[in-house]
């Protein structure tokens, strides 16, 4: 009896684990650095990449899971680029900075994502194929900043993406 109680609390364990694990490979998320108290603060910010062969694009998505604003800001220094290699070599040949917020930064500087939107960053790798490159992956960090309704920053964190390179071909 006692063995299958244990078993049972350890499969519960383990369900618990891949369920929150879940679709959160490529990115580690840092912790929140908590600017206002009295907010409730659970949640995530999910990313995901993905490449897709048929339309040559790379894609970086980022789903608010937090019952907050987020706002992306896009500062005077790149932090996200994208990184190209030849022969599928160790070692980036290209490293192209890319805005966070995915608009021309001389309208607008920040990106609002709502509370279960998703914020997509498209990347054209035709460029990239004709100039003989074969891989491609998206390296840096997103920072992010939690907001309330008048837009004060409740609390600010990071997301350092992972890399994962894409075959082109």
């Amino acid at each position: 009896m006692k063995t299958q109680v244990l078993f049972q609390a350890l499969l519960s364990v383990c369900l618990l684990i891949v369920t929150t694990c879940y679709g959160q490979t490529g990115y580690k998320l840092r912790d929140l650095d908590v600017k206002k108290t009295g907010y409730d603060l659970q949640g995530t910010l999910r990313v995901s990449q993905s490449y897709d062969k048929q339309t040559k694009m790379l894609t970086l998505k980022m789903k608010n899971k937090y019952k907050h604003d987020i706002i992306l800001f896009q500062g005077t220094t790149p932090c996200l680029f994208v990184y190209d290699y030849a022969d599928q070599s160790k070692i980036s040949t290209n490293r192209i900075p890319i805005s966070v917020i995915g608009v021309d930064i001389t309208v607008s500087r920040k990106k609002i994502i709502k509370p279960d939107s998703t914020h997509v960053i498209p990347y054209n790798c035709e460029g990239r194929i004709a100039s003989g490159f074969d891989q491609v992956s998206f390296e840096g960090a997103v920072p992010y900043y939690l907001v309330d309704e008048k837009e004060e920053i409740i609390a600010d964190g990071c997301v350092d993406l992972e890399v994962q390179r894409f075959d082109l071909y």
